[in-house]
This record gives structure tokens, C-alpha cells and sequence, in this order.
């Protein structure tokens, strides 16, 4: 009797859930359904309701490759025509074989997914159709209930009637997922298959089809047998509805499961892509605040351009790696570097061959930066030409020296490389001597020197509170902090004449639906007279003809500098051509300790495999590209030699003047003049000594 009132109670359940099985086939056609959609909160289009959908962001190098993903989900959207019908009819044969005629529900699946759960006694099957699936997963929740079913199928045939089957199966495969991170049949195809959507064959689309039943149970990376199992299964199903013919689906059974696994997160794998990604976090032109940016990065679709350049990140690599010798990696030695472009301030390559993977600290371009040593030197130049110096003005570089600045106690230092004496500006450039340049920047004055810093880049990488140069003795000899990326936007403004481009390392960043958001076109900012900088890169070019960098030395015109500081921790050298500048690094990352004896060198200086690193990757850069020439500075407008104390130059002077038809001790007005007067402290009687003296034994670096 209670068997009998049993299946009696399940009738009469099934007999109602029939009768709300027909009148949701019907709900098209009553117009009394808008009332229910209302009172289910969705008035309005049903269309306008899909919840947008997480999308990474991809970064792009200059030529348009792809070289980095960032995002939560990876998954971009794709047409419909960009889908292989293969894949459509796997799905389609899959999940909804009636989906190109029903109305948004299927009346008899959903018929026995009823009967089934009232058998079980719990919700076991859904019976939706690929409407239904697609209004669960961007409209409602997943919980499973018997009025979330109802609301879900009354939506689904809104739906319906509002978008074309082609737009309803054009969403559902960007939205579903595909297991192993792969969101979306664009993303499914390339990370499980390396292959567009629109290349995916009879095999891979059932094996993509299969697992959207469930992506962790039929990962074919996790669970090949079953995944295999379920292929098999698809394949009889889309021979079952004539799409494909029972040979066709006995060759694909036959197919290779994909074996290589995907990446489980899209994080940065390079330096390059990395500094990007904090740049977008901190860009307000993306929100106004960091969540609103994160949300715009990790999950709006950006496609972000940049000047990145992929041959010449892989020519400084391997200049690097062949240049290095064997035993730096067992000292824990490793070098740096960062290419720009001073006619635009692109970063064109970024290099730390520490490896991203073993270290994320990235010296290019971390804010605290590293010291500098005597590359910082070429500021003080910059910085004592514009004050009315001249290349031939006379400072004493003898050793050991102790330099008096007000304000600061005496500073003693010694040269560590450079002849001492007496001798010209370009002679103390070209052998980078320490008390030279220190007396130098005693006599143009720090204020002077740090600004100079400033307005050529040596800050510009930081955030606005921290764009200050620290006034300090030492600073000439590269005492202070600072990044490649700062360095070498210095020497690229020097390579541009005196226009300063911002480091680029974003050209553009264009929003999902096609609109530009973001454009860095640079036009530059004139900051240093065409004069001064062309000064300076005379001087700079006699470094490498015949100074500290001769190991740098190309068959074509290139100006730089080398670097050292205390006890070789950190060796530099910044070196530029008309159309490329190039920053090489080289110390311990681990622990800036001193590096010591590497390959046959007992002593490491910038000049040393950091020029070769440079000179190695220029040459290879530079193959078969035009030389470019620098413009000559105008020697004429110099004024006369005088003699540079550390209380300030004296006048101008005929007896050292560089241009002896010159009669005229003041500058010409055509010239880059002070915008005060120089100190005109009247130097000694005695006329400066013709020798030099050699460079001490010893004393403290930093050095040239």
C-alpha cells in the first residue's frame, strides 16, 4: 500500500512538473512571462543582465608578439566565426542536441532530469540547455535549487528571443570553462593545443567538448583515461547527429592526448613584463584607485603595447652570457642591462642575468637602485659646462686630496684610477679622476650638480616624493642610489642633446572594446642646451678612444663612461651611439658584496667586462645599420681656459685659452651661458704644472 501511495506521489509530482515543462516551451508566446521576469529583479533586456566577463591583459612587444599575460583568468573572447565548427557541433551534440530548435529549454531533457531527481530524492541532474548554462554561469548562481531551476529557465527563454542562436553559443563558449586555467575556447585552444580556435580538429574539439561536463575529472593532463573515455563518448554523440561520419571518429578516438601541461598562473615570467605590470597598478589613467586598476589589469582585457624589442633583448643576453666568464656565477657575479632609444626614451631590452625565476629583485629597475660610481661624473661635466666651464679649464686631480664644502665636514679621498696633477677638464674626464671631478663639484657648487641630476633623469623612475637628489661630497663619484633605467635615460638625454624623453616602457594600452586609454608618445623635454650636451659627448667620446672604456671601443662614433665603486661592489658602464643607448651592470645581487678576482681580471672596474659586455652587444645591435655621426660641439663658443679651484673658476685666461684668435675673455651670447655669475676667485700666480703624477698604489674607490 505505501509502494503503491509512493509511486502514486511521484505521478502526480511529474504530471505537474510536465505541465511546467509545456508551459515554459510556450513562455514565447505568453506575455504574462514579463510579469514573472519583473519579479524576478530582471526588468529590462535579460542581455543586459550577463555579467561581463574576466579577461586577461597581454602585452605586447614592438613587433606585436606576445610576451607576457596578466590576469586572473586567462581567457579572451573570441567571434563565433573565429570557432572551428568542429567545435561547435561537439558541443552542440554534447551538451544541447536541440539547441538550434528549442525555445531556450528542452522539455524533454528537462522531463527526465525532473524524473530523475524526484527518483533520487535530491537535485541530481540539471537537463539545461546551453541557454540555461549560460544564464547560470553570467546571470544567476550555481546553487541548485528547484527555484533557481525555474527562475534559470525562464530567463533562458528571454534570452532566446533577444539574441540569435549564434550570439547565445558565441557567449556561452567565451564564458565556460575548460579546466587547466583555461577560460574560454580561445584560450582552451591555445593552451591545451597551441592552435587557434578556429584550427582546432575533429579530436581536439571532442576532447575540449568532454571536459566542459567536468574540467577536473576529465583534465586530460590529471586524468587521461578518463579524458580518453569521454572523447570517445563525444565522438559517438557527433556521429549520432551526422556531423561527422563513424571513420572520421574512429581516426580522431585514435588521436594523442595534448602532454604539455599549461602554466597554473598568469604571472610575469621576465623582468620586462613584470616592471610593466607595476607600472599599469600605479597609472591612474587607469582608476583612481589601486583596486579600481588591479580590476582594470587582471580582468578588463587590456592589450598593451610597448617598444620591446626581441632581438635586441636576446643580442644583450647573449652578450652577457659570452662575455661573462665561467667562474662569475659560482662568485655570484652576475651583470645587468637596459637598452633605450634617446630619440623616444623607449626601453627596448631589459636583461638580469641573475634569472627571473631565481631572483624577482631586478636591478634595472628597482627603485632603490645600486651606486653609480664615476658614470654620475658626466652630470658633474654637464652640470660645470653649463655654469660657463670649458673643456680646457685646468683642475688639480693631485692625490690623496681633502675637499672642503660648506656645510659638510673636509672629505678625503684618494684617485683609485686617472693620472693626478694638474690637468684639463677633457684629461680628468678621459681618466675619470676622482680629486679632479671632486674639486669640480666643489667649485661649480652641489646645488648645482643635483639639480642637474634631477633635470636629467637621475630621478625620474621614483614617485614624486622621492625626486630629490641627496646633496653630498661623495656625490660626483656615484655615491648615490639610482637604477639603470635612471642612468640611462642621463646618458640618453645626452645622446638626444639636451632633450629628456621619459623611460617608455608602455606605448599604448588599448581597452576592451577598442579604445585607446593609455598613449606615452613622448615628444620630449628639452632640459640642457644643444651645446652643453654636445660638449659632453665630445669629452665622453675621448673616454673610449683613449681612456677608462677603451675596452668599449666600436668602429663607428660612441661616447660613455665607466664606473666603480667601493671595493669593486658594483662595476658600470653607460654608453651611447645617436641611436641607441646601453647600460651594463655587473655585481653580486645576493649580498652587494665585493666581487673580487672574476676571470683574468683581479680587479673589476666599469672598464672592464661590463665595456665588453657593451661593445659585445653594440656590435651586434649596430650590424649592418647605418653610422650615425654626432654633432660636433661648436669649440669656438668655449670660453677661455682658466684655472678651477674648489672655491669656484677663475677668469678666462689667453695664455690656455683653446682658441688663441679669441680675444674675448667673456662668453658669447650665442653660448650657454650661467644663469649667475661663476665665483671668480683669482687663482694662484703659478701657472699649472705641464706633468702628471701616476696613480697611487692604493686608496679608496669609488673609482673611474
Amino acid at each position: 500500500m505505501r509502494r503503491r501511495m509512493a509511486r502514486l506521489g511521484r505521478l502526480l509530482f511529474l504530471v505537474l512538473a510536465a505541465g511546467l515543462v509545456v508551459g515554459l516551451c510556450t513562455a514565447a508566446l505568453v506575455p504574462g512571462l514579463r510579469t514573472i521576469g519583473s519579479a524576478q529583479h530582471f526588468e529590462g533586456r535579460v542581455t543586459d543582465a550577463l555579467r561581463p566577463l574576466d579577461q586577461r591583459s597581454v602585452v605586447r612587444a614592438a613587433n606585436g608578439e606576445v610576451v607576457g599575460v596578466l590576469g586572473l583568468q586567462d581567457r579572451f573572447t573570441i567571434p563565433i566565426e573565429e570557432v572551428s565548427p568542429n567545435v561547435i557541433n561537439a558541443v552542440v551534440a554534447t551538451e544541447d542536441s536541440t539547441f538550434y530548435s528549442n525555445p531556450g529549454v528542452d522539455g524533454k531533457a528537462l522531463f527526465r532530469a525532473l524524473r530523475a531527481n524526484v527518483d533520487s530524492g535530491e537535485v541530481t541532474q540539471g537537463g539545461s540547455t546551453i541557454t540555461q548554462q549560460l544564464v547560470k554561469m553570467r546571470i544567476l548562481t550555481p546553487k541548485r535549487d528547484f527555484a533557481r531551476k525555474v527562475r534559470e529557465a525562464i530567463l533562458a527563454v528571454r534570452l532566446t528571443r533577444e539574441y540569435s542562436k549564434n550570439e547565445i553559443l558565441e557567449q556561452y563558449l567565451n564564458t565556460v570553462y575548460f579546466g587547466a586555467g583555461s577560460y574560454g575556447i580561445g584560450s582552451a585552444a591555445q593552451r591545451f593545443f597551441g592552435v587557434p580556435a578556429s584550427d582546432l580538429d575533429v579530436a581536439q574539439a571532442a576532447l575540449l567538448a568532454g571536459v566542459i561536463q567536468n574540467p577536473s575529472g576529465y583534465d586530460p593532463f590529471l586524468h587521461p583515461e578518463a579524458a580518453r573515455a569521454r572523447r570517445v563518448h563525444v565522438l559517438h554523440r557527433m556521429v549520432e547527429e551526422k556531423h561527422i561520419t563513424g571513420q572520421e571518429g574512429m581516426l580522431a578516438a585514435a588521436a594523442p592526448l595534448p602532454t604539455k601541461v599549461p602554466p597554473a598562473e598568469l604571472r610575469p615570467d621576465n623582468y620586462f613584463v613584470a616592471h610593466v605590470q607595476d607600472l599599469l597598478l600605479d597609472d591612474p589613467r587607469l582608476g583612481a584607485t589601486r583596486a579600481a586598476r588591479y580590476h582594470a589589469v587582471m580582468r578588463g582585457g587590456l592589450q598593451v603595447y610597448t617598444g620591446y624589442d626581441l632581438e635586441a633583448q636576446l643580442l644583450a643576453t647573449a652578450a652577457i652570457a659570452r662575455t661573462l666568464p665561467p667562474d662569475a656565477a659560482a662568485k655570484g657575479v652576475s651583470a645587468a642591462m637596459v637598452v633605450m632609444d634617446p630619440r623616444d626614451g623607449e626601453v627596448k631590452a631589459v636583461v638580469n642575468a641573475a634569472g627571473y625565476e631565481q631572483s624577482k629583485y631586478d636591478i634595472v629597475t628597482a627603485r632603490a637602485g645600486r651606486q653609480t660610481g664615476s658614470t654620475y661624473k658626466a652630470i658633474t661635466l654637464a652640470a660645470a659646462l653649463e655654469a660657463g666651464y670649458s673643456p680646457d679649464d685646468h683642475v688639480d686631480g693631485s692625490s690623496p686630496c681633502s675637499v672642503s664644502f660648506p656645510g659638510f665636514p673636509t672629505y678625503p679621498l684618494r684617485n683609485a684610477e686617472g693620472s693626478g696633477g694638474w690637468q684639463s677638464l677633457r684629461s680628468a674626464t678621459t681618466h675619470s679622476v676622482n680629486c679632479a671631478y671632486v674639486r669640480l663639484s666643489a667649485s661649480v657648487g652641489l646645488d648645482k650638480v643635483a639639480s642637474m641630476a634631477e633635470r636629467l633623469g637621475a630621478t625620474i623612475d621614483r614617485g614624486p616624493d622621492d625626486r630629490a637628489v641627496e646633496r653630498q661630497p661623495s656625490m660626483t663619484l656615484g655615491t648615490l642610489s639610482n637604477n639603470l633605467v635612471e642612468m640611462g635615460t642621463v646618458y640618453s638625454t645626452f645622446a638626444a642633446e639636451g632633450v629628456r624623453h621619459r623611460p617608455v616602457f608602455v606605448r599604448k594600452v588599448v581597452d576592451s572594446d577598442g579604445r585607446v586609454i593609455i598613449d606615452n608618445t613622448n615628444r620630449g623635454e628639452r632640459v640642457i642646451a644643444p651645446e652643453v650636451a654636445r660638449t659632453v659627448t665630445s669629452l665622453l667620446e675621448t673616454v673610449i678612444d683613449r681612456g677608462t672604456g677603451t675596452r668599449a671601443r666600436l668602429d663607428r662614433p660612441a661616447a660613455g663612461k665607466t664606473g666603480t665603486t667601493d671595493d669593486s661592489r658594483d662595476a658600470l658602464f653607460a654608453g651611447y651611439v645617436p641611436q641607441a643607448v646601453a647600460v651594463v651592470w655587473m655585481g653580486r645581487t645576493a649580498d652587494n658584496q665585493p666581487m673580487g678576482a672574476v676571470g683574468q681580471f683581479s680587479r673589476l672596474y666599469g672598464g672592464t667586462y661590463p665595456a665588453m659586455i657593451w661593445r659585445a652587444f653594440m656590435e651586434s645591435y649596430l650590424a649592418g645599420s647605418p653610422v650615425i655621426e654626432f654633432t660636433e660641439p661648436n669649440e669656438a663658443l668655449w670660453p677661455g681656459s682658466a684655472r678651477v679651484t674648489p672655491e669656484g673658476r677663475g677668469p678666462s685666461s689667453s695664455r690656455y685659452r683653446r682658441n688663441p684668435a679669441t680675444t674675448s675673455t667673456t662668453t658669447p651670447a650665442t653660448t650657454v651661458a650661467p644663469t649667475t655669475a661663476p665665483p671668480t676667485t683669482t687663482p694662484p700666480t703659478t701657472a699649472p704644472p705641464t706633468t702628471t703624477s701616476p696613480p697611487p698604489t692604493s686608496g679608496p674607490p669609488p673609482t673611474g
